[in-house]
């Protein structure tokens, strides 16, 4: 009987230890189990019922929200010889071209916009239908992707102007017309205010088609910029009457020409810039696109010297290269300039041969 006792004894011990093993080996139920982070790089395949939506998910900041954190406004005047072309970047990102310079600049302005990964423009934006403004434009269309054209409406029959046309048409790009006092944001808080072309155009000018040139002021954090495309005397009397110091009613427009940067109508010609019209202004920075060598004798020294007068610092790009401004959260302008390349055409004579045309003078 004793023995039957010990074994009986012995069978039960060992239950227990084993039991007790067992029970080592899982967690409590009243005790929390640790939690496994989930995948921050789940698959649209493997959705999780306690995920957001995909509309509510937090997205990565694209390059051009980096951008719009630093807050930083960038414009450049390409260095494309006898004509303008400027690029826009606001702090958002939008890539506005305004112009597309000469035909002997074409190569210049497509190779600077793709050094600077120029994959869509939001908006191009055409001063007046003159060569020297259009030509690089037709094939910034054929190869970027365009949100919007805009242009001054103003009739003109030049073939390349219709090419362009043609060409917008084809890709159907909206084309739209830049009317006097339609303002454009820009993103990151630049806005472009258009004050011309007249409404009504200007008509029995020295050129016409020049005199109704699209001007645009940019602003941006205390920082105004004003391009003049090839704005005639008559273009700035007028402009003086809307928006000068003495201008009619609505009395808010007066004071929209006072700018620090000037980019400088018809290249520096002697007949644009005129005193009057830079008293008000009174830039700090004025700048002029311009081939080294060209026809016209561009800049002139009649508009150097009344720059000089109101004390604007001259930058040009027949002797800088490709000129940047750069200003940041509303500093102060930060002016980077890039030397020509083998495509810049400044060093070069203009092609045109002859007398020039009356409205290119």
């Amino acid at each position: 009987m004793l023995a039957l006792w010990l074994l009986a004894w012995s069978l039960v011990s060992c239950a227990k230890s084993a039991e007790h093993r067992v029970s080592r080996s899982r967690p409590r139920v009243d005790e929390p189990q640790q939690t496994v982070p989930k995948s921050t790089k789940r698959g649209p395949s493997s959705p999780s019922s306690d995920e957001q939506p995909a509309t509510d998910r937090p997205i990565q900041r694209s390059a051009a929200a980096r951008v719009d954190q630093r807050g930083t406004l960038s414009i450049t005047f390409f260095d494309i010889g006898q004509g303008d072309a400027a690029l826009v970047v606001t702090p958002t990102g939008k890539r506005i071209l305004i112009d597309g310079g000469p035909p002997e600049g074409t190569n210049a302005l497509l190779s600077a916009l793709a050094e600077r990964q120029i994959d869509r423009l939001d908006l191009v934006l055409l001063s007046h239908p003159h060569l020297d403004h259009l030509a690089g434009l037709r094939r910034v269309v054929e190869r970027i992707p365009i949100a919007t054209y805009m242009d001054a409406g103003y009739e003109s029959t030049s073939p390349p102007y219709r090419a362009l046309l043609q060409a917008l048409s084809e890709r159907s790009i909206p084309v739209k017309q830049a009317k006097r006092g339609r303002s454009i944001d820009g993103g990151g808080g630049v806005t472009l205010l258009l004050l011309a072309p007249p409404d009504p155009f200007i008509d029995r000018s020295r050129s016409d088609v020049n005199a109704n040139s699209v001007v645009v002021r940019l602003s941006y954090a205390g920082h105004s910029v004003l391009f003049t495309g090839d704005a005639e005397p008559e273009t700035e009397r007028w402009l003086l009457a809307q928006y000068g110091p003495g201008a009619s009613p609505p009395p808010e427009t007066a004071g929209l020409l006072a700018a620090d940067v000037l980019k400088v109508a018809h290249h520096g010609g002697k007949y644009s810039s005129t005193a009057t019209f830079l008293s008000v202004v009174r830039p700090q920075l004025a700048v002029i696109s311009c081939a080294a060598v060209n026809d016209y004798g561009h800049p002139t020294p009649e508009t150097l010297g009344r720059l000089e007068k109101v004390g604007a610092r001259v930058l040009r790009t027949d002797q800088l290269g490709h000129i940047t401004l750069r200003s940041r959260d509303g500093q102060a302008w930060e002016v980077d300039t890039q030397p020509a390349t083998p495509e810049s055409p400044h060093a070069t004579p203009n092609p045109r041969s002859g007398k020039p045309a009356k409205d290119e003078l």
